[in-house]
C-alpha cells in the first residue's frame, strides 16, 4: 500500500515555481525542490520522474492558472472593462524585483517544444480576452488587442534594460498612453 502524500501535488508545483524562479531553469535542480518542499529527493522523483517532466508540469499548472483567470471574468465587454482587466494584469507584475527570472523561464519555454506551445498559449489567451473586451469601432479589435499585448510585453522588456521607477507602474502607464490615444473620447484613470 502506498504511503500517504503529505503535501499536495499543488503545492509542490507551487514551491518548484518559486524554486525555478529563484534558481533559473538550468541551475533548479530535484534535490533544491525536495529540501524546499521538505520531502525526499526519491518521493519528488517517484511524483514527477525528473527534472524536465517536474519543469513542464510547473509550466502547464501556471499555464493553466492563466486560463482559470479569464475563464472567472465578467461576461461584460467594453473600454471600462478592458482597463480594469489590464490593470489587474499588470499589477500582477508588482515593482519588478525578479521579473528578469521569468525572462530565463520564457528562454527555456522557447528552447523546449511541449513549453513553447505552453507560453504561446498564455499570450493567445491574453490577446483573446483583450479582443473579447474591445469594441468594434473605430478599429479592428483582433489587431488593436495584439497591439495592446505588444506594448505590455515590450513595456516589460523596456523596464528591464532601464527600469524607471516601479513595474507596474511603468507598464499601466504605457498601456494607458496607448489605449488614451486609440480611444480618445474615453478616459483611463
Amino acid at each position: 500500500m502506498p504511503r500517504p502524500k503529505r503535501y499536495s501535488d499543488e503545492f509542490v508545483l507551487d514551491t518548484a515555481r518559486k524554486v525555478l524562479l529563484e534558481k533559473g531553469p538550468a541551475s533548479f535542480t530535484l534535490s533544491d525542490v525536495a529540501i524546499a518542499v521538505d520531502i525526499s529527493r526519491a518521493a519528488l522523483i517517484q511524483r514527477f520522474t525528473d527534472k524536465a517532466t517536474l519543469h513542464r508540469k510547473v509550466m502547464e499548472r501556471m499555464t493553466q492558472d492563466v486560463r482559470d483567470y479569464f475563464a472567472e471574468q465578467s461576461p461584460e465587454t467594453g473600454l471600462e472593462v478592458l482597463w480594469m482587466m489590464l490593470k489587474d494584469l499588470i499589477a500582477g507584475m508588482g515593482s519588478g524585483g525578479g521579473t528578469e527570472r521569468y525572462l530565463l523561464l520564457l528562454s527555456a519555454d522557447l528552447a523546449e517544444p511541449t513549453l513553447q506551445k505552453l507560453a504561446a498559449e498564455r499570450n493567445r489567451l491574453v490577446v483573446s480576452a483583450i479582443e473579447r473586451l474591445l469594441p468594434d469601432r473605430p478599429h479592428d479589435p483582433a489587431r488593436t488587442a495584439s497591439l495592446i499585448q505588444t506594448v505590455i510585453q515590450g513595456s516589460c522588456m523596456q523596464w528591464l534594460v532601464e527600469p524607471q521607477g516601479e513595474l507596474s507602474i511603468y507598464m499601466t502607464t504605457r498601456v494607458r498612453d496607448l489605449l488614451a490615444h486609440l480611444y480618445s473620447n474615453h478616459v483611463f484613470d
